[in-house]
C-alpha cells in the first residue's frame, strides 16, 4: 500500500542496500517516521545523541575510520544548523555523511509556525547534493521521483569524490501509527567510479620535467596510512636529487623522510639551496604554516598537485600541474624516472639530523610546560594507540616529534575548528575498536563537553585534556601574546575543571601538574580497560609560551 511515508521506506531500502549501517539519531518530533523506519530494521545500527553539533562530530569519527556513509536524522528547525561544523569539517575532510533532515510541509514555510526554517540547502556549497523529497506520494511516478532524487544523492556521498550530502524530508501529520510494510521495491541505480590514466604524450611532457628539475621536493599532507605510497615515497626518498616532507597527520614514517617540518625549517640560514625546482604536493591539509610561506617565498618554477578529483589547488602560488590522477598512480610513474646525482636530498636529511640533535638537547634541560608534556607523551604512549590530535596546540606540538610513536595519527584538519574533537575521537574510538587517545586543549575539551553525553562511551578512549588555563595557541603564535588584551579576549582564562565535569559523566578520572605524576599516572591511565578514562594535566601558561619561543630561538641559533 501506498502512502505519503512510503518515500522513506524506499530511502531505507536504498540506503541498506547501499551498506550504510550506522545512523545517528537526535531526538525530536517531526522526524518520528525516520526513527519508525529505521529503528525497526535490522540493517541498522542506531545511536542518540541529544546535542545535534556533538552528533554529527561522533558520526564524523566513524566515518574517518570506515571511510563508509554514515547517516544523521534530527528534527525540524534550528536542529539542522547544529549539523554545519561538522558538514563543513567532513566536506574538507572527504567523509560521507548522510544528514537526513526532517522538515515541516513547504506550505507552512514562513507561516509563523514552530520548529520552520527554510531548510532546503540550508548547508549551501558545504555538502556534494543537496535533494528536497516530495511530501506527497500518490503515484507511481512520485514514487520514482522520490527514489530518484535519493539516488542523486547516496551516489554523490560517494561519486566522484566522498563528501557530505543533504536529503530534506518535508513530513505532512500524522507522524505516528503508519505501516512500515515495504511499500515495493524502490528503484536503485548507481555511478561507476572511471579510473583517470595518464596518456603517453602526457608521461614523457611530465618525465622531460622531471628529469630537467635537481631539486625534487614532494609534500604529503593529511591522509589515512597508505602502504603503497608509504613504500614507493621511502624509495624515492633513498635518492639524492629528492626530499619527502611529510607531518604526523600524513601517516606515512620511513627513516629518510623529513617528518617535523617546522622544526627542521627552522634551522636553514641559506634559504636559497633549499628551494625546490619542482614540488610534488598530495594529501589534504597541510599543518605547517612555515612550509607554506617558505614554499610561497621560493616560488618553485613546477609545482605539480596530485588529486584525482580536485587538483586545481594552488596553496603555494606556483600551480603549474593541476594532475587528476591517485597519488600512487602518480609515484609509481615517478621511481621509473631518471635520478640526478644534485646533493638535494642529502642536504634536508642532513639539516634535519642536526634540528633533531638540538631538539633532542633543548628538550633535556627544558623546563615543564606543554613542549616537555608532549615529550614524554610521544615516549610513553602505547605504539598500538590510535592518536586523534586536537587543533590549536595539540596538533602543531605532535608535528615537532618525529617517528611513529603511535599507530594512527588523525585530526580535524579541514576547517581546523576546536569545536567537535572529543565527539569525533568517541565516534572514532566506538567505530575502530582500537585503542585510542585523545590528546586535546582544555578550551576544545569544555567547548565540546557534550561529547560526554551519550551512553557509547568506549573503554578503549582514553582522553588527556591539557590544561594550561586557556587558549595555549595564542601564546603559541605570533602577534596575541603582544597585546594587553591577551588574557581576556584570546586566551579565555577560566578556573574550569576537567576532571570536576567527567566524574559526572562516570569516566574514571586521572591528575597531573609534573613530570614525575604524570609519568606516574600514565601507566595506570593506558591500563583502564573497564570505562572511558581521562587525564587531566596541568601546565603553567606563561611558562610554555615562553618555553615554546625558546625553543624555536634555540633552533635558530
Amino acid at each position: 500500500m501506498v502512502h505519503d511515508k512510503t518515500g522513506i521506506l524506499h530511502l531505507a531500502q536504498l540506503m541498506a542496500a547501499r551498506g550504510i549501517r550506522h545512523i545517528v539519531f537526535s531526538p525530536g518530533s517531526r522526524n518520528a517516521p525516520l526513527v519508525a523506519v529505521f529503528g525497526n530494521n535490522p540493517a541498522f545500527l542506531t545511536y542518540t545523541i541529544v546535542d545535534e553539533r556533538s552528533a554529527a562530530f561522533f558520526a564524523l569519527g566513524i566515518a574517518q575510520q570506515n571511510q563508509q556513509p554514515v547517516a544523521l536524522a534530527c528534527t525540524s528547525g534550528s536542529a539542522v544548523l547544529n549539523y554545519a561544523p561538522a558538514v563543513a569539517e567532513a566536506f574538507y575532510q572527504r567523509l560521507p555523511l548522510v544528514l537526513l533532515t526532517a522538515d515541516r510541509p513547504p506550505e507552512w514555510i514562513g507561516q509563523g509556525d514552530g520548529q520552520t526554517i527554510q531548510q532546503q540547502n540550508a548547508f549551501g556549497p558545504h555538502v556534494r547534493k543537496s535533494v528536497n523529497l516530495p511530501v506527497s506520494i500518490r503515484s507511481r511516478e512520485d514514487l520514482w521521483y522520490n527514489d530518484r532524487l535519493i539516488n542523486e544523492a547516496l551516489n554523490a556521498a560517494l561519486t566522484p569524490v566522498p563528501g557530505p550530502v543533504h536529503i530534506n524530508i518535508p513530513l505532512s501529520e500524522p507522524l505516528y501509527g503508519f505501516s512500515t510494510e515495504t511499500g515495493g521495491r524502490a528503484h536503485d541505480f548507481r555511478e561507476l567510479i572511471v579510473k583517470t590514466t595518464i596518456g603517453k604524450a602526457q608521461q614523457l611532457e611530465l618525465k622531460g620535467v622531471w628529469a630537467e628539475s635537481p631539486r625534487k621536493m614532494i609534500l604529503v599532507g593529511q591522509m589515512p596510512h597508505n602502504l603503497e605510497v608509504n613504500s614507493i615515497l621511502a624509495e624515492l626518498a633513498s635518492r639524492p636529487d629528492v626530499v619527502v616532507l611529510t607531518e604526523t597527520t600524513s601517516n606515512l614514517f620511513a627513516p629518510d623522510f623529513v617528518g617535523a617540518i617546522d622544526r627542521t625549517l627552522a634551522g636553514i640560514k641559506d634559504s636559497e639551496a633549499y628551494c625546490p625546482d619542482l614540488l610534488l604536493s598530495f594529501g589534504g591539509a597541510v599543518v605547517s604554516k612555515q612550509i607554506k610561506a617558505f614554499l610561497r617565498k621560493a616560488a618553485p618554477k613546477v609545482h605539480w598537485n596530485c588529486d584525482a578529483h580536485d587538483a586545481v589547488s594552488d596553496t603555494y602560488q606556483c600551480l603549474s600541474h593541476a594532475i587528476r590522477i591517485e597519488a600512487a598512480d602518480l609515484l609509481n610513474l615517478v621511481k621509473l624516472w631518471p635520478v640526478q646525482d644534485s646533493g638535494y636530498g642529502a642536504l634536508w636529511k642532513r639539516l634535519n639530523v642536526q634540528m633533531q640533535e638540538k631538539h633532542q638537547l633543548f628538550l633535556k634541560d627544558a623546563p615543564w610546560s606543554d613542549l616537555k608534556l608532549f615529550e614524554i607523551l610521544s615516549k610513553n604512549i602505547p605504539s598500538n594507540f590510535d592518536v586523534q590530535l586536537g587543533n590549536s596546540t595539540p596538533v602543531r606540538y605532535a608535528q615537532l616529534f618525529d617517528g611513529r610513536w603511535a599507530a594512527r595519527f588523525d585530526a580535524n584538519r579541514g576547517t581546523s575548528g576546536i569545536d567537535g574533537s572529543l565527539s569525533t575521537a568517541v565516534g572514532a574510538a566506538l567505530a575502530s575498536g582500537r585503542p585510542t587517545v585523545l590528546i586535546t586543549g582544555d578550551l576544545a575539551f569544555f567547548y565540546d563537553s557534550n561529547g560526554l553525553w551519550n551512553k557509547y562511551l568506549p573503554p578503549n578512549l582514553k582522553i588527556i585534556v591539557v590544561n594550561n588555563q586557556g587558549g595555549g595557541i595564542f601564546r603559541f603564535i605570533e602577534g596575541p601574546d603582544q597585546t594587553p588584551f591577551l588574557e581576556k579576549f584570546f586566551e579565555a582564562r577560566h578556573q574550569t575543571s576537567a576532571v570536576k565535569l567527567s566524574s559526572v559523566y562516570g569516566l574514571s578520572c586521572f591528575e597531573a601538574d609534573s613530570p614525575e605524576t604524570l609519568k606516574a599516572a600514565l601507566p595506570a591511565f593506558f591500563a583502564e580497560k573497564e570505562k572511558t578514562a581521562l587525564l587531566e594535566v596541568h601546565t603553567p601558561a606563561e611558562q610554555s609560551g615562553k618555553t615554546i619561543r625558546d625553543y624555536f630561538r634555540f633552533l635558530r641559533s
